[in-house]
């Protein structure tokens, strides 16, 4: 009989938790190593690369053992092309929105997914409409007409930032991105988390060739910090996040992962002094709303069995 230590596996709720909070304190060390000379653009190749060769011994040889079985189940390459490209947008994008942008701000931008995640998960996964949901997407657009209406002037200040635009992608690359992931349950978890690591090392590289950083500024410790980076803190939130979302009903998930927006915003009026404006509040007030109302919309996800 094996010792029940063995058998134990951490709470998900309690993962997702501590995933989340992860999540949003990502701008501290962000803006940290910009500030060492390491852009974000070679902040998301060197983080996402760190990644990649850390889970790299647990996928590749699970992979080569099933390209060679025969009669193997064939990768679903079309769609792992799409996670891939999806969310190195997202992971580019929010890299460049919590550097450049207002931390407040860029975090209730980025969290207009409730709104994309409905109208993808109704034109790609048949998900239904419901008054609640439509609700949500109502209200998270109004939320993010009130943060960025204000700004929205058509003259040489134009208020609607590189950052605001960058929020804004990532959050629907994400919203993409998730429906992927989740139309991709045969596949193992491992599998699509590297395959989105790729995906952030390639657009990051990309971007790199037509948006150069200037590289007279970056000092190897903030080389090192951006490796460090990708290695704990982000490789931490990953895990627990996607750890978590294949126990937990997505209702519920969707629920604990609105703490990633009240940390960051805490965090960053705590620590980085930031003062959101009124129409910040009301919008930020909209967008968590209609966050909650998509996740208590949901039902209850079946059991589905888990992937190794």
């Amino acid at each position: 009989m094996s010792h029940p230590l063995t058998r134990w596996a951490p709470p998900p709720v309690l993962v997702l938790m501590f995933g989340s909070t992860m999540w949003g304190t990502t701008w501290i060390w962000l803006k940290a190593i910009d500030g060492l000379g390491v852009g974000p653009l070679l902040i998301s190749v060197l983080a996402y690369g760190a990644q990649f060769l850390m889970v790299l011994p647990w996928v590749l040889p699970n992979l080569l053992k099933r390209l060679r079985r025969p009669g193997h189940t064939p990768l679903a390459w079309c769609w792992l092309l799409a996670l891939a490209a999806l969310s190195g947008v997202s992971g580019v994008g929010f890299t460049m929105a919590m550097v450049y942008g207002d931390v407040v701000r860029s975090m209730l931008l980025f969290f207009l997914i409730p709104a994309w995640g409905v109208l993808f998960g109704r034109i790609f996964l048949g998900e239904p409409f419901t008054a609640y949901r439509l609700i949500a997407v109502v209200f998270a657009l109004m939320g993010a007409a009130l943060i960025l209406g204000p700004d929205l002037r058509f003259d040489d200040n134009l208020g609607f930032s590189l950052a605001d635009g960058s929020a804004l992608i990532a959050g629907l690359a994400l919203a993409g991105a998730n429906v992927v992931f989740r139309y991709l349950q045969a596949e193992p978890m491992l599998l699509k988390l590297s395959v989105m690591q790729i995906g952030g090392v390639a657009f990051g590289l990309g971007a790199l060739v037509f948006f150069p950083e200037p590289i007279g500024l970056i000092t190897l410790n903030g080389l090192i910090q951006s490796v460090a980076y990708g290695a704990t803190l982000l490789l931490g939130a990953m895990l627990a996040t996607q750890y978590a979302v294949e126990r937990l009903p997505s209702g519920r998930s969707a629920v604990l992962m609105t703490l990633e927006l009240v940390i960051a915003s805490l965090t960053a009026i705590g620590i980085g002094h930031e003062q959101p404006g009124l129409w910040v509040w009301l919008g930020g007030g909209l967008i968590l709303s209609a966050a909650l109302l998509e996740a208590t919309s949901q039902t209850p996800d079946k059991p589905t069995e888990q992937t190794p």
